[in-house]
C-alpha cells in the first residue's frame, strides 16, 4: 500500500516501482492474449549508463508460449483459476488506498501505454547519493501523455522544462520524469534523468561488455533477471576506513571478481531462479571431506550438505578479526583447541529430516572429519560437555563398526544417538538415525523421490539441499489432525510442491547456483 504521508513525488516513485514489480505478474498471468507479443521490443538497458550498479528487468508482455507457462504455474502457487485478475485486483486495491488522485486502475490509466518489458536501475553517486530509476517501454504515446496530464492537472508533476531535447516533469521532492526514446524514465534526480538521456545517445549498458557478458546466459525465457556490479556498489557505500584490515581485503575481492546475476524462469512444472557469480565471491575449500546429499538415508524428506565448513568458518573468524577471542572462549567454556580440535579437522555437515508423523519423525547430523581421530577426539569432547555441561546421564553403544553413547533427553520418546566410525561422527534422534548415517540401508540418490528432486537441477549441478514435499505435507496433515498446530490454510498451498532443490556448478572462473521449486 503507498503511504498517504509520503510527498508527491515519492508518491510517484513508489507508484511507478509497484508497477515494475506486480504488472509483471499481471501481464504474465491470464492477460489478453491478444495483447500478447514477442518480447523483442526496445530493450531498457539502452537508456541506462553504463556504470549501473544494479538493474533488474522484467517482461512485462510475455510470447503466448511463456505467458501459458506462467499462468500453469501460477494457477497451482496462488490457487487461483484467475491469477491475472486476482493481481490486478490487488493492484487496484493498493491504489485506492493510495492518496493519488481520480481513483486510478491498471486497467484505466497503466495498461494502455505500458509497453513489454520494464528495468528497475541504481546509479553509483552523482553528488549526495546514489539515484535509483525505472524506465518502462511505452506502447502508446497518447495514452502515456494522457496519463502525465492528469497527474499534473491534480498536482503531482509539474513541468520541468528539457533537458538534451527531451521535455521533462518534476516531482515535488526533485525526482524527474519524461519520454526518452520509447521508454518513459523517472529518476529520482535530475541528473538521474539526464544521465539516462545521454546513455540513450550515447554509451549505455545496453553496450557495456561487462553487462553483455555477464547476461550473455540468461534464459532466454527467463521472465525477469537481475545484474549487480559489485564494484559499483562498493564505491557507492563510501569510505571503509572503520572496516577491519581483513575485511577490506574480501571486498577487494568482492569488487575484482565481476557481475552478480540472477534469474526467474515459470512454467507448468517449475519455477527456478539460477544465479552466477565469479568464483572469488564463492571460493571453497579444496579439502575433500565434504558431506553429499545423495549419500544421507534414501528416505528423508529434507536432505542438506555442505562442503567443509572448518575452512569457511576459520576465514570468516579471520575476516572479522575475532579469530583469537573465538580461540580463546573455545578453550575456556569447551576445553578445545578452536583450530586443531575443531577448524582444521572439521569437514562437511550433513542433515537429513524423515517422518510423516510425530511417532516417527527421525532426523540427525553427519560431520565429516578428516581423519578417524579427529573423529574420536570431538565425540569423547561431546560427551564430557553433555556429561557435566548438561548434567545428563550418557550410556555407550556400539554397532556395526560404530562407538558411541547415547543420552536420553527428559519427556523425550526417543534418545539421542551420537557415534563415531572411521572419521565420520554422526547424531541422530533415536540409534536408528544415527546408525543410517554412517550406513544408510538406501542412499538418497538411490531413492525414487530423492533422484527425482536431484534431476530437476540437471545434471551439471551438484546438489546442497533437497526438500521432498508430500512427506513433509503428510507430517503437516498429522500435526493438524491432532490438532497440535491449525494448518490447514497452509497445507494446500505447501501440496502445490513436489520438491524444492539447490545446486551448484563450477564453469571457468564462474560459480553458478540454482534453485527449482518442482510443482505437482
Amino acid at each position: 500500500m503507498l503511504d498517504r504521508r509520503l510527498p508527491h513525488g515519492a508518491r510517484v516513485a513508489a507508484l511507478i516501482a509497484l508497477l515494475a514489480t506486480l504488472v509483471l505478474l499481471v501481464a504474465g498471468c491470464g492477460g489478453d492474449e491478444s495483447e500478447s507479443s514477442a518480447t523483442t521490443g526496445p530493450d531498457p538497458a539502452a537508456v541506462v549508463p553504463a556504470d549501473a550498479a544494479v538493474y533488474a528487468q522484467a517482461i512485462l508482455r510475455p510470447s503466448d508460449e511463456m505467458e501459458d507457462g506462467v499462468v500453469a504455474a501460477a494457477r497451482k502457487v496462488l490457487r487461483v483459476q484467475d491469477p491475472g485478475a486476482e493481481l490486478e485486483r490487488l493492484i487496484d486495491e493498493t491504489l485506492a488506498h493510495s492518496s493519488l488522485p481520480g481513483s486510478p486502475t491498471y486497467a484505466r490509466d497503466i495498461e494502455p501505454w505500458l509497453g513489454d518489458r520494464a528495468a528497475v536501475f541504481v546509479l553509483p553517486d552523482r553528488g549526495e547519493e546514489p539515484i535509483a530509476g525505472v524506465a518502462a517501454a511505452v506502447a502508446d504515446r497518447d495514452a502515456l501523455e494522457r496519463e502525465l496530464e492528469r497527474l499534473r492537472d491534480a498536482g503531482e508533476l509539474r513541468s520541468g522544462g528539457s533537458a538534451g531535447g527531451v521535455s521533462y516533469d518534476v516531482t515535488s521532492d526533485d525526482g524527474a520524469v519524461g519520454l526518452v526514446g520509447d521508454f518513459v524514465v523517472f529518476a529520482s534526480s535530475l541528473d538521474g534523468f539526464r544521465a539516462a538521456i545521454d546513455a540513450s545517445s550515447g554509451e549505455s549498458l545496453a553496450d557495456a561488455s561487462r553487462f553483455t557478458e555477464a547476461t550473455d546466459d540468461v534464459p532466454g525465457a527467463a521472465l525477469a533477471f537481475v545484474y549487480a556490479d559489485p564494484k559499483a556498489l562498493i564505491e557507492a557505500a563510501g569510505s571503509q576506513q572503520d572496516v577491519p584490515a581483513q575485511a577490506r581485503q574480501a571486498l577487494a575481492r568482492l569488487a575484482e571478481g565481476g557481475a552478480v546475476v540472477a534469474s526467474l524462469t515459470a512454467n507448468a512444472d517449475e519455477i527456478a531462479i539460477e544465479g552466477s557469480a565469479s568464483s572469488k565471491l564463492t571460493e571453497t575449500s579444496e579439502s575433500d571431506a565434504g558431506v553429499s546429499v545423495g549419500q544421507l538415508p534414501g528416505d528423508a524428506w529434507l536432505a542438506l550438505a555442505t562442503p567443509p565448513i572448518g575452512p569457511l568458518v576459520k576465514r570468516a573468524l579471520d575476516g572479522a578479526g575475532v579469530h583469537e577471542r573465538a580461540a580463546a572462549q573455545a578453550r575456556a567454556s569447551l576445553g578445545l583447541d578452536l583450530d586443531r580440535d575443531l577448524l582444521d579437522a572439521l569437514g562437511g555437515l550433513g542433515v537429513f529430516v524423515r517422518g510423516e508423523s510425530p511417532l516417527d519423525i527421525g532426523g540427525g547430523a553427519l560431520l565429516q572429519m578428516t581423519d578417524a581421530a579427529a573423529a574420536q577426539r570431538l565425540l569423547t569432547r561431546i560427551e564430557a560437555i553433555v556429561r557435566a555441561g548438561a548434567h545428563l546421564p550418557t550410556r555407550p553403544v556400539g554397532t556395526g563398526g560404530a562407538r558411541g553413547f547415547e543420552v536420553q533427553i527428559p519427556q523425550s520418546p526417543q534418545p539421542i544417538v551420537v557415534l563415531a566410525k572411521g572419521d565420520r561422527l554422526a547424531a541422530g534422534y533415536a540409534a536408528s538415525s544415527a546408525q543410517d548415517l554412517l550406513d544408510p540401508q538406501q542412499r538418497f540418490d538411490d531413492s525414487s523421490a530423492g533422484k527425482a528432486a536431484i534431476a530437476t537441477l540437471g545434471e551439471d549441478y551438484t546438489p546442497s539441499f533437497a526438500l521432498v514435499v508430500p512427506p513433509l505435507a503428510g507430517l503437516l496433515s498429522s500435526l493438524d489432525q491432532l490438532q497440535v498446530a491449525d494448518l490447514s490454510s497452509v497445507l494446500p498451498y505447501v501440496k502445490a510442491y513436489r520438491s524444492l532443490a539447490i545446486g551448484t556448478k563450477q564453469d571457468g572462473d564462474r560459480t553458478s547456483v540454482q534453485i527449482v521449486a518442482a510443482l505437482r
